[in-house]
């Protein structure tokens, strides 16, 4: 083993000298030379496996997934000399901070367009030592080129399908993709408009990277993608509710971005004053929240908000002092200090952090409530009013926000997300069905407990009847999740908008497409039929892990089409359907809102099909629930 670890360091070092001069067509040719003279030594059979892919057509990719294979210390050297070789020329841009240099890909869908890829770009400096808990803070300009050709450290999280810690506090990057350049010496530039994605993953996991949210449909339809990353949980989220730690740092990562954006965006092609900001469930409710910050004002020029709004019950944290100090509990800092639990959980290493705070999600106990029930300890706090603050008063008092136009929407059975907590927690059913007063929204609860257990039993009766909340009616528990979590809050805005002064329009969409790409039933192993949290991602990200080799005859190929070109029509436009359009596959007309009492939408099944008021029945019961006990502002 250490015969052929020597003589691949010194091929290795042999290429890096003449780096300059290889053209990357060569590079398969010479490791597979090198890869030749090695296996006259007694080597691995995973370096054979290695050797026999490196000449093939698209050698490289697969020499790569078989490096997997090959000890730690060979992958990261031979990842290191692709990453050289393929991007020698690669393009280079200058940015307010310094240069980057990016490589030039293809799509891959079947259109395979051309696009430019700029990944891993720091947007602030480290939020780590005495930043923790802290705003972020600018970038120092570097000089020299810095390579942006891998995607960033994650922040830390625990990882979602596999249940473990994940990711670095330095880990405040954002990737930018984009289908053309511009020319500094033709003065061509393209000004694109740009969409930035703001991820979702309830405030606790998850990043931008493209693992789930490749750039390929979107940049192949002609706009500017940005992703990036935010500070999450307890390390994003936790609040003092004090001047030292006001909370909302992962929000304020994301104005941040944006500033970035505005000051970068056009040496990437895109057009800093047409700037869409779009996310999905906490990403949305992030969207929804910029709408109505001052911190976030003229930062963008349009929102679109998938599964979530600002009015979600699960997007404003109730009493986030006390929630802090449970952390601390949980890390064995018994205290009732507020400069010593934040002493000690600035020097608590963040993987302790982040299991604490996992275990507090898991464990609702006397303070169950809706946001316990699905998982979400640390959300966005109203906070102090301060210079640096992102939000002094609530939502509901801050609507209707920036006049942009806005898109919005929900999927047909988000209900089905809570399968993941039921695997995590099977003893939820139970507990609902013992503890129904957990499923009302904040907003209805009153100080009499005569009056909350009423509106506790209309609730139960109207979707359960005399039935009991267990798995033989699943349908019924998702309905209502369904409701209280997404539909209702989303259609009280909606109405709201179609009722006030707002100059932009407001677009609904039902997405009720169970097709193959439905991404979250495919990574969470859900069968139940319908429309899940997060599936109508999968029509608009390329995600590698779910067969992309559709037939071009298929619905779910006609479905994410359709809704490409709606999300970045509106992106460029301010409508998803405008009026003149000559190369447009889109044969009907979103309407926008126009009123409160009757609500246009779109709904998405197979078909795109314009109607009135979705689930009229439902909404009806929670109208009257609302205006009879809805406590008034």
């Amino acid at each position: 083993m250490r015969m052929w670890w020597r003589a691949l360091s010194i091929c290795a070092f042999a290429l890096v000298l003449h780096t300059d001069a290889l053209p990357p067509a060569t590079l398969g040719d010479v490791v597979a030379n090198a890869a030749s003279s090695l296996n006259s030594m007694k080597v691995t059979g995973a370096w054979r496996r290695l050797s026999s892919t490196v000449s093939e057509s698209v050698g490289l990719k697969h020499a790569l997934r078989r490096l997997q294979a090959v000890p730690a210390r060979a992958a990261r050297l031979v990842h290191a000399l692709v990453d050289r070789m393929r991007v020698g020329g690669g393009p280079i841009i200058s940015t307010k901070y310094g240069a980057l240099r990016g490589r030039k890909l293809v799509t891959r869908t079947t259109s395979q367009t051309p696009y430019y890829s700029f990944k891993g770009i720091r947007y602030a400096q480290p939020p780590h030592g005495s930043l923790r808990f802290r705003p972020p803070v600018q970038l120092e300009p570097w000089s020299g080129v810095r390579d942006a050709l891998e995607e960033g450290a994650v922040c830390p999280h625990r990882f979602m399908l596999f249940d473990t810690y994940k990711g670095d506090e330095d880990c405040l990057f954002l990737n930018v993709y984009t289908p053309a350049l511009p020319d500094n010496i033709s003065g061509y530039n393209p000004k694109l408009a740009v969409m930035v994605w703001i991820h979702g993953g309830a405030f606790a996991v998850g990043s931008g990277n493209a693992f789930l949210y490749g750039p390929d449909h979107l940049v192949g339809a002609g706009v500017v993608m940005v992703t990036l990353n935010y500070r999450l949980g307890a390390l994003g989220f936790l609040s003092l509710e004090n001047e030292e730690v006001p909370g909302n740092m992962g929000l304020k990562d994301q104005v941040m971005a944006l500033k970035w954006v505005r000051d970068n965006i056009e040496a990437f092609g895109g057009d800093s004053s047409r700037v869409t900001i779009f996310g999905e469930s906490a990403g949305a409710a992030s969207v929804h929240l910029h709408m109505l910050s001052p911190a976030s004002r003229g930062l963008f020029h349009g929102a679109i908000a998938e599964s979530g709004v600002a009015l979600s019950p699960w997007a404003l944290a109730q009493q986030p002092r006390e929630r802090a100090f449970e952390l601390g509990r949980e890390l064995g800092i018994d205290t009732n200090s507020t400069a010593e639990l934040l002493g000690y959980l600035r020097a608590t290493p963040s993987e302790l952090l982040v299991k604490a705070g996992a275990r507090l999600a898991g464990a609702p106990g006397k303070s169950a409530d809706l946001q316990s029930t699905v998982a979400l300890p640390f959300l966005p706090a109203v906070e102090p009013d301060l210079p640096e603050s992102f939000l002094t008063e609530t939502p509901r008092n801050s609507l209707p926000g920036a006049d942009v136009p806005f898109l919005t929407g929900y999927n047909a059975q988000e209900g089905l997300i809570l399968f993941r907590r039921l695997q995590r927690y099977p003893k939820l059913l139970i507990e609902l069905d013992q503890e129904f007063l957990r499923v009302v929204p904040p907003e209805l609860l009153q100080q009499n407990v005569t009056l909350n257990q009423k509106i506790t039993d209309v609730i139960r009766a109207f979707y359960f009847q005399q039935r009991p909340v267990d798995v033989r009616n699943i349908d019924s528990l998702i309905d209502l999740f369904t409701d209280v979590m997404f539909l209702r809050p989303t259609l009280e805005t909606v109405r709201l908008y179609g009722a006030s002064n707002r100059t932009s329009p407001t677009y609904l969409y039902r997405f009720a497409f169970d097709g193959a790409l439905g991404l979250f039933k495919r990574m969470l192993g859900i069968t139940h039929p319908g429309a899940c949290h997060g599936d109508e991602m999968g029509y608009l990200f390329y995600f590698s892990r779910i067969n992309y080799r559709l037939d071009e005859g298929s619905t779910e190929w006609a479905v994410s089409k359709k809704m490409v070109q709606m999300w970045t029509n509106f992106a460029k436009t301010g409508n998803p359907t405008p009026p003149v359009d000559y190369e447009s596959i889109v044969d009907f007309k979103w309407l926008p809102v126009n009123e409160s009492s009757h609500v246009n939408y779109l709904d998405i099944t197979g078909n795109f099909t314009s109607k009135v008021d979705p689930e009229q029945r439902r909404i009806n019961f929670w109208d009257w629930l609302y205006e009879n006990f809805a406590k008034k502002p």
